[in-house]
Parts: C-alpha cells; structure tokens; sequence
C-alpha cells in the first residue's frame, strides 16, 4: 500500500498563502517586541498597551506556525500504521496495524478501537465531503490490506437512509 496523505483542515494550504503567514507572522512578533522596546525606554507602558503588544505578539506566534505548517491536521496511511493529527495543538500520533482491534465507520466519524480498549475517534468536516468519502474508502482498504475488523456503514451509494433528516 502507498502512502496515502490526507489534510483534515477546513481550508486550503497552498504554497503562497503559508509563505504569506510567515511573513506577517515573523512582522507582528517584530512589531510587538519594537513596540514594546520603545514603549519601555519612553515611559509610556501601561496594561493597556502591554495587552495590546502581548495580543500582537500571539497572533504572530500563531501565524508563524501556521504558515511554517506545525497547525495542521492531517491523516497519513502507510503500510501498516496510520498518523493522525486530529487537533492543531496536539502532536502526531501513529497508531500500528497491530494495536488496532477493529475500526468502525459512522457518518462523518471514524472509530479506532485499540486492542488496549482505548478509542480514538476522529470527526470528519461537512465541508469536503468528497475528501471525507475519499479518506473512509482509504482507510476501507488499509482495514483490508492488514486484516483489520471494519464495521459500519455500508458503501452503497444507491442507500440513501442516512441522508434522509
């Protein structure tokens, strides 16, 4: 099986707008420390103006990671484990074909249930929904491919229960 890479964002990242986020990112956290320089020697510091360097500085921070990639959440399917980045905060995490005891599927949901009993479940958007049918299909053949137990909904495009409110 290839590596398979998919991107759980609401957006798109390309080239240019991470290049932009880095940019304007490295300038707020130099705005924010000039500011604050300045401020400091002419005596003119107070909370009002701390809160508003600290908020500068912080969104430069976030744009920096933004742009330099370190937010982004994403699934990738190789051989025998997956990496899943469900949250922006939170690390990668690679999960083996070993440790898995069954994966199940539900609308826009996806269950890993490890042989440990713990479960990680990862909520998929309703924005791309073609991404998302994509990814479960994927994820349907690295169930296969390492004799993994799958359940859940079935792939039958003609079954539209679940679309139904």
């Amino acid at each position: 099986m290839e590596t398979q890479r998919f991107s759980l964002d609401t957006g798109e990242h390309d080239r240019i707008s991470l290049i932009a986020r880095t940019i304007f990112g490295v300038v707020c956290i130099a705005a924010a420390i000039i500011t604050t320089v300045k401020m400091a020697g002419s005596g003119l510091l107070n909370m009002n103006n701390i809160a508003a360097i600290v908020f500068l500085g912080l969104f430069g921070i976030w744009l920096l990671a933004t742009g330099l990639g370190l937010t982004q959440r994403h699934m990738t399917l190789a051989g025998d484990s997956i990496v899943l980045k469900k949250s922006a905060y939170s690390p990668a995490r690679t999960i083996k074909a070993a440790d898995i005891r069954e994966i199940e599927f539900s609308q826009l949901r996806i269950t890993f249930t490890l042989k440990t009993g713990k479960i990680i479940a990862l909520q998929l958007g309703l924005l791309y929904r073609e991404s998302s049918l994509r990814l479960m299909e994927a994820v349907e053949q690295f169930c296969t491919s390492n004799g993994i137990v799958a359940r859940g909904i079935e792939s039958d495009m003609n079954n539209t229960i679940h679309e139904e409110n």
